[in-house]
């Protein structure tokens, strides 16, 4: 019996080690599906949405964002990155990057805009009537967490994602502040390349849907 458990933990490893390419991947992430803009209701506007997120270099658990020494203060780096390999006793394989001209920042604006327009909400943009637009209330966003990571298990892997958005304007929904969180984890037996977008993209569909739903509660 013990030679059958010792003979799973080690496959277990090897499928961790195995599945997951080493080195520096780049995948884009399918977020939630855009929504139409309500022909009436309050217009708001997403002025900015700021990266806010701390990376460590060697932090103590895997949930916290991280890169290599030479790649934690480029902001061109940084703001791609969602996620970072790791083996099955925590060693860190490579990271995982959004494509050159996408950041995290575009990704969860996408998501708040949706959320804001199933609540009822009109969302402008530069596209639209500039006497609308002007008169639009401002909204801001900031990006307190975002980031998906492995846990490794005995008979699965667990894949998180976790996102924490704090909102700030000129509407009565949003108080002094509003602030959304979301956690979701999904279990597999190993983890490819297109699992890490996958999972980032569900956590955001359903973080849009979360916040419709605390606008909706909260009055318009």
């Amino acid at each position: 019996m013990f030679k059958q458990l010792r003979l799973a933990a080690v496959m277990g490893c090897m499928m961790v080690l195995g599945a997951c390419a080493v080195g520096r991947s780049v995948v884009d992430i399918n977020g939630p599906a855009s929504s139409i803009n309500p022909s009436e209701g309050t217009a708001v506007r997403i002025v900015a949405v700021n990266d806010l997120r701390e990376f460590q270099v060697k932090p103590r658990s895997a949930d916290i964002p991280s890169l290599s020494d030479a790649k934690i203060d480029d902001r061109a780096i940084t703001e791609r990155a969602y996620a970072r390999k790791r083996g099955g006793f925590g060693k860190a394989l490579g990271d995982v990057l959004l494509p050159e001209g996408e950041t995290v920042a575009n990704q969860v604006k996408e998501a708040i805009t949706t959320g804001f327009r199933r609540a009822g909400y009109r969302v402008l943009d530069g596209s639209s009537n500039a006497t609308d637009a002007a008169q639009a209330i401002p909204v801001t966003a900031d990006i307190l967490e975002f980031w998906t990571w492995m846990q490794p298990g005995f008979w699965q892997l667990t894949l998180h994602n976790r996102i924490k958005v704090t909102l700030k304007g000129d509407l009565p929904a949003l108080g002094n502040g509003m602030t959304v969180e979301h956690h979701y984890q999904d279990g597999m037996q190993m983890v490819l390349d297109n699992d890490w977008p996958q999972t980032a993209g569900q956590s955001l569909t359903e973080f849009a849907d979360e916040l419709r739903l605390r606008l909706q509660q909260a009055g318009k």
